[in-house]
């Protein structure tokens, strides 16, 4: 059975705990189109680049690049990589679904880190149910690098396949804020607002991300 912040120094908040768990339990699952086996090789993709790998997996193909990069230098792609590993044969429905992967993955692990947790393993066993489930909005446009069904704002940002974008904010809310209190400067968590807002303007400054 996978350990999940059982083993951590520090005691996880019960919602936060319940937000990774749920998490974890579907990356390791099938998603819209790549199947439980192609999702866990992306989490080991994008561990191995957080871990020192300098290079992709060769073996992986452009699947294998988009994890790497993402996870090592997600800053340095630009349309032009995207477009360059589409040319190569990685669809961009596919490469929106390596980015939530690698997303959420990166709040897992570094959460569990901060709590001096053991990272969750991936299972050995096969999901009983591997395939892709193929739930993709039937109507997409594209807007920046990936295609989307509204506005590319980083909460909905996986939209064009709902359950990504469903679990996306599943995580956010409890490790962020709920989207109900985007507006409301007075919320509080086990932190206030303005500790909340500056521990995310840091990161965000710290990982080059200016969204």
């Amino acid at each position: 059975m996978t350990v999940i912040l059982d083993d951590a120094d520090l005691l996880p908040h019960p919602t936060r705990r319940d937000a990774v768990v749920r998490a974890w339990t579907q990356l390791v699952g099938p998603g819209p189109v790549l199947s439980a086996d192609e999702r866990r090789a992306v989490i080991g993709w994008a561990r191995a680049a957080w871990a020192g790998a300098t290079a992709p997996d060769e073996q992986g193909g452009p699947a294998a690049e988009a994890a790497h990069w993402l996870a090592a230098d997600a800053g340095g792609i630009t349309a032009e990589v995207v477009d360059d590993l589409e040319a190569r044969g990685l669809d961009r429905l596919r490469y929106l679904e390596i980015v939530g992967i690698v997303g959420r993955l990166a709040n897992i692990d570094f959460y569990a880190r901060g709590l001096g947790a053991s990272l969750p393993a991936v299972p050995d066993e096969a999901h009983p149910s591997p395939e892709p489930t193929g739930q993709v909005a039937p109507e997409r446009e594209r807007r920046g690098f990936v295609p989307s069904i509204a506005a590319l704002r980083a909460p909905f940002v996986l939209d064009a396949l709902p359950g990504e974008g469903e679990e996306l904010r599943a995580m956010h809310e409890p490790m962020y804020l709920p989207m109900t209190a985007i507006g409301d400067f007075t919320f509080g968590d086990v932190l206030t607002r303005p500790q909340i807002e500056y521990l995310a303007s840091r990161a965000s400054y710290l990982n080059e991300c200016f969204y």
